[in-house]
């Protein structure tokens, strides 16, 4: 059965921009009653680059910068969902393409929880590789 738009990528880029904001919200909630001190903090146990880690890591500056970047994320991966859900082959691509981006850019942030990325990346690429439906000829003989 073929599609009129991509619904796979866009449910896979919906469930998984979902799980970013949830990460989001819970690295902010995190972030503000004291995660980012003492041994969380630290990356002791969790290593650089692990949720509690990054360059725009830094303590009180969490907030300003890294609130920032995570509202930017979300918002370049709705845009994407709603140029996903064009007819036009052309923003179906262009949506796509800026929703893969935003999984790679957020998969190091742990935002999703990493499943939201992943989800996010497999639907970019499904959005990447559909097909509109083309018109069928048939010819009376």
């Amino acid at each position: 059965m073929v599609e009129e738009k991509p619904v796979a990528a866009f449910t896979l880029s919906l469930i998984g921009l979902a799980l970013q904001a949830v990460g989001a919200m819970f690295f902010a909630y995190a972030m503000l009653y004291g995660w980012g001190s003492g041994f969380w903090g630290s990356g002791m146990m969790m290593g650089p680059w692990m949720m509690m880690g990054g360059p725009w890591f830094g303590g009180a500056l969490w907030s300003p910068l890294s609130s920032i970047f995570a509202v930017a994320v979300i918002a370049f991966g709705v845009l994407g969902l709603f140029w996903m859900t064009a007819s036009e082959l052309s923003r179906v691509r262009t949506g796509s393409t800026l929703v893969l981006v935003v999984s790679v850019i957020a998969f190091p942030t742990m935002f999703g929880f990493m499943i939201g990325s992943l989800l996010m990346f497999v639907g970019g690429i499904l959005g990447l590789t559909w097909q509109p439906m083309t018109a069928r000829v048939v010819r009376v003989s």
